[in-house]
């Protein structure tokens, strides 16, 4: 069973999670500490204005748009987040906080706009969710070695859920028809190229900065980067931190070349 908790995360400051119970702990933790205290999204060149137009692709709980309106009150947000119960913590994490100028849709990205599509919900780790659960296999032998196996087992147990999936130029078009995007940030759990697919090339024109978390499968972060490179970014990889190098993350950060 999954509730919507409250869990603090420092002195005076807490948000909703989806929390299963008897989980071992909330990763929640770890996001805050990634997107507040370490500022993981403004580092390498990407800078914003002071009333800047961000896309939020893989919302989670909302910490990326809180940041940012902390961080630049003026900011208007377009989130998506396909799991029902993840969403339903980001809109009450929205509303707690008071953050306005967010349009925070339940749905998933993709190349193709789609009625119905399976996602795998983990109740004890909802930042992993996914519409490809095969691809979190990848290290598992690593955590197995750490916590034993009946943990992980606990820990990702899934749950199908349904959700929509839009492509992100019309999305984009319904939301803001025109001017840029200053922001493209996208954290979709092996999603990444789909995403990046579904933009049209006007559309990526509008986009002045992207941050991206890839996971190497396949040849993804090289696909991801000739994208970038196509589409006339500048880009610098890093490892993604406080991440064993055997689950092969990396964040893509890319400036629009002058």
């Amino acid at each position: 069973m999954t509730d919507i908790r409250q869990v603090q995360v420092a002195d005076g400051v807490s948000f909703f999670v989806p929390q299963a119970h008897g989980a071992l702990f909330s990763e929640i933790d770890f996001i805050y500490r990634e997107i507040f205290v370490e500022r993981t999204y403004l580092m390498h060149g990407i800078r914003l204005s002071d009333a800047p137009r961000i896309v939020d692709v893989g919302a989670n709980v909302g910490l990326f748009s809180l940041f940012v309106k902390q961080e630049f009150p003026d900011a208007t947000i377009l989130a998506f987040e396909p799991v029902p119960a993840t969403h339903q913590a980001l809109l009450k994490n929205l509303d707690s906080h008071g953050a306005k100028d967010v349009d925070a849709r339940r749905a998933a990205v993709g190349r193709q706009h789609e009625d119905r599509v399976q996602f795998t919900f983990y109740p004890a780790l909802p930042g992993n969710s996914t519409r490809y659960p095969e691809q979190k296999k990848v290290g598992q032998e690593l955590a197995v070695d750490q916590i034993g196996q009946e943990a992980v087992d606990r820990m990702m147990a899934g749950v199908e859920v349904e959700a929509e999936v839009h492509r992100l130029s019309d999305a984009l078009r319904e939301w803001a028809p025109d001017g840029p995007v200053d922001l493209l940030k996208i954290d979709v759990e092996g999603a990444e190229l789909e995403v990046m697919e579904g933009l049209d090339a006007r559309d990526w024109r509008r986009v002045q900065q992207a941050v991206i978390e890839v996971q190497d499968l396949d040849g993804r972060l090289d696909a991801v980067l000739a994208i970038l490179d196509a589409q006339g970014f500048s880009v610098t990889v890093e490892g993604a931190a406080h991440l064993p190098e055997v689950y092969r993350y990396s964040m893509v950060y890319a400036t629009r070349l002058p």
